[in-house]
């Protein structure tokens, strides 16, 4: 049982902090909910249903793990820092959590999840936010949903729209794999200690089946990180830059696309992004037989 068991997990969270000697690292991006209202808000946002399996990253003091825990879920917190470890037992006790200490970019999801479906809810620290998301759409075993805590110009830039300022590979790869959706906006001072930016709750719900197929996934994700490498530079150059082709080649493929040889990446929509992708595959795959 928890240390704190009969306290409230943010209490508890405060507490065990003030116990332990804790000191927030801003390094590690360490800003925590400790507000149990607030957490429960943001718990029945990520609609997680009892039985349902849950991987917590970056649980800091437990409490958004414990609120996951008594809703019935089955949950999975990987946490970088080992200081926090005496105040995530005192705050958890021996629920249905297992605590995994390490880095979650480092860790084999699909070994740590197995086959079973799950979902991820996390209070994310934000300069490993684009690494983690991008990781989890993209990994060999991707979560059903993810609802993570951003910060608000991340959430925006997930949320881009083709043509648009914002719109970039990030974007891109999300939306070709999910569906982004802001759930609330936080204010700094919901956090401890308050961070310098504003956050937004981001739920993105992955397809089972996309709206959208390149038929290389692979392929798919490096034109997309191509296309945007170089926002100044035409999408002609960055194609020929990156895929090692005579300038000729690649006009070749967007002309192809039903595109201008003038066309930026930004300028391309996910269905044209995949068709390209396509039409690339297709000159590899001729050359080849060549």
């Amino acid at each position: 049982m928890s240390e704190y068991r009969d306290i409230s997990a943010g209490l508890a969270a405060r507490l065990a902090l003030e116990k332990y000697g804790f000191r927030f690292s801003h390094a590690l991006g360490q800003n925590f909910i400790l507000d149990d209202a607030l957490i429960a808000r943001i718990v029945e946002a990520a609609q997680v249903a009892p039985g349902e399996r849950v991987l917590e990253i970056g649980p800091g003091a437990g409490v958004m793990t414990r609120c996951l825990a008594e809703a019935g879920a089955s949950v999975t917190a990987v946490e970088l820092d080992r200081s926090l470890e005496p105040v995530l037992r005192a705050v958890l006790g021996e629920g249905d959590v297992r605590l995994v200490f390490g880095d979650v970019l480092k860790l084999d999801l699909a070994a740590l999840m197995g086959d079973k479906p799950y979902r991820v809810v996390a209070n994310l620290p934000y300069y490993i936010t684009a690494d983690v998301v991008l990781a989890l759409v993209t990994g060999a075993k991707k979560p059903e949903s993810i609802t993570v805590m951003v910060q608000r110009e991340a959430a925006g830039r997930m949320m881009a729209k083709p043509d648009s300022k914002s719109w970039c590979a990030l974007a891109a790869t999300v939306q070709y794999f999910g569906r982004p959706e802001p759930l609330m906006e936080l204010p700094p001072k919901a956090f401890t200690p308050p961070p310098h930016v504003d956050s937004t709750l981001l739920r993105i719900s992955l397809y089972a089946d996309k709206p959208v197929q390149a038929r290389d996934e692979a392929l798919f994700l490096r034109l997309v990180n191509a296309a945007f490498a170089m926002r100044r530079k035409t999408l002609a150059n960055n194609l020929t830059a990156a895929f090692s082709v005579p300038r000729e080649r690649a006009l070749e493929w967007i002309a192809a696309l039903g595109r201008d040889e003038r066309v930026r990446g930004e300028a391309l929509s996910i269905a044209e992004l995949a068709r390209l992708s396509d039409i690339i595959g297709d000159h590899m795959a001729a050359e080849k037989r060549r």
